[in-house]
């Protein structure tokens, strides 16, 4: 079996999983605008925001094992669902910025792939206070993404073009693009971690490994190990995210 094909099968039983959804809240009017909460009320935050290459049709249902188990480990955990708009990429940011203030507190957000796209443009927020941040196999570079033609042109639908097309738009969405030096630096300044398995044949490891901050290479991980409770590569995991969240 191929990485491609283990990373689809790992998918198909992720979206099989047949476990408890998280108690759904709303934070607006749009049907995307929900999320769902698990775990213990007292515990610390965790806000998880799923991947799908910014796709319409692929929703939070993949990403409710990787919360339940993070819940398990005593977080609580508000999984977040947004709309996800080809051609306008902003509303996806400004659901995360709308449900974050309908919460009322700040937590660690961690995403993963799109996901990871998104909580690396929150932890490059500077109108916001600062939240640790771990972006787990994230598509930390939109250009190359959209050069690459990765996820068969999934970034340049989402944008709404290509980064000659739409210039202004690439720097308003790409971490990339956003990310400074102040935002990686300073002794108070929280975490952000970048974690990426080097057999990802979804999102290559050149995105997060050529980001300028912080990341952790897992040998031999695809794509959904970072996600899959199942996976071996889950306790470390769950480490990088208490490291991260403090």
């Amino acid at each position: 079996m191929s990485v491609a094909q283990d990373e689809g099968a790992v998918l198909a039983r992720l979206l099989a999983d047949t476990g408890p959804s998280g108690v759904l809240e709303r934070y607006g009017d749009d049907p995307d605008q929900v999320y769902e909460v698990y775990g213990p009320e007292r515990g610390p935050l965790l806000v998880v925001v799923h991947g799908g290459y910014f796709r319409p049709s692929i929703d939070r249902a993949h990403a409710r094992p990787q919360a339940r188990a993070l819940a398990d480990a005593g977080y609580r955990v508000v999984l977040a669902e947004y709309r996800r708009v080809p051609g306008d990429p902003v509303v996806s940011i400004t659901d995360l910025e709308a449900l974050e203030d309908h919460l009322g507190e700040l937590g660690t957000w961690v995403g993963h792939s799109a996901g990871g796209t998104l909580v690396l443009l929150r932890g490059a927020t500077p109108d916001r206070p600062r939240v640790p941040v771990l972006a787990l196999a994230p598509v930390a570079d939109l250009i190359a993404a959209a050069r690459e033609e990765l996820g068969d042109g999934a970034v340049v639908d989402w944008v709404g073009g290509t980064p000659e097309q739409q210039v202004q738009a690439y720097a308003t969405v790409d971490p990339r693009e956003r990310w400074s030096a102040p935002f990686a630096d300073g002794p108070d300044a929280p975490r952000v971690l970048l974690a990426h398995g080097d057999a990802d044949a979804t999102v290559p490891l050149h995105l997060s490994t050529d980001f300028p901050a912080e990341s952790v290479t897992l040998a031999g991980a695809h794509h959904f190990d970072v996600v899959d409770p199942q996976s071996p590569y889950w306790p470390r995991v769950l480490e990088l995210v208490c490291e991260v969240s403090g």
